[in-house]
């Protein structure tokens, strides 16, 4: 089967902060079955959202990437502000950029309950978080990656 992807990039409502250490944005999370991207950069540094979700109409969503720590971390949050009525058949999110090591991530489900371990799967080679297929429980309301940039984490996700 021929999965459709659909490249968003929009600029909508699209706000630096005066000293360009983020970037936010609202974006319409559409339901109807295709695969939909949507990517920001800040710099040289670049947030991918991957879903395919059904259900429902359009949901406004945000997106948020941002510097922290003086440029040597870097946050991407995708979050629907409330509850959403969608059901993702599935997501990913990748944090890209010169020297950039994931650190943390936070997958959220309905009424605020962190993914399950067994829901995501972490690829720190690919600094990506994405649903696992069969065990991903199909409710997302917020997706961060967090990441350092420079030397490698000592820590494990």
């Amino acid at each position: 089967m021929k999965l459709l992807v659909i490249l968003s990039l929009f600029v909508c409502s699209a706000v630096r902060s005066e000293n360009t250490n983020a970037i936010q944005d609202e974006f319409d999370v559409k339901p109807g079955g295709q695969v939909m991207v949507y990517e920001k950069e800040l710099d040289k540094y670049k947030c991918t959202f991957t879903y395919q979700a059904q259900g429902g109409t359009n949901e406004k969503w945000q997106f948020i990437l941002e510097k922290l720590n003086d440029g040597q971390a870097l946050q991407c949050t995708v979050a629907r502000g409330g509850t959403s009525y969608l059901f993702f058949e599935t997501f990913s999110m990748s944090l890209t950029g010169p020297k950039v090591h994931l650190e943390n991530y936070e997958a959220v489900s309905t009424r605020d309950e962190r993914l399950k371990d067994s829901e995501v799967k972490v690829n720190k080679k690919k600094r990506t978080v994405s649903a696992v297929d069969g065990e991903f429980q199909k409710k997302l309301e917020r997706v961060t990656l967090q990441a350092i940039v420079g030397k490698k984490p000592t820590t494990e996700l």
